[in-house]
């Protein structure tokens, strides 16, 4: 499966990307195991606060990523 990884904030200045494309053997992953791996391949989100969302709607650990799913890397936000 191929999924495309969206980083916005201070996550795209970690990354140095925008935008990515991550290839699987698995047809199906868990967000856990993608933090996982993007956390080691970018050491420096590993100390940084982040949320994921999975098709624009925000997920937790447990949330199944698919064969062609957006994955967006969010840094808190604050406003008001």
């Amino acid at each position: 499966m191929t999924i495309t990884l969206k980083y916005f904030g201070s996550l795209a200045d970690i990354t140095k990307l925008r935008e990515e494309q991550f290839t699987f053997d698995e047809e199906t992953i868990l967000v856990s195991t993608l933090k996982s791996k993007i956390e080691s391949s970018y050491q420096n989100m590993q100390n940084t606060a982040y949320t994921i969302a999975v098709n624009q709607t925000m997920s937790d650990l447990q949330t199944k990523i698919s064969d062609k799913d957006v994955v967006a890397f969010l840094p808190p936000f604050a406003g008001g």
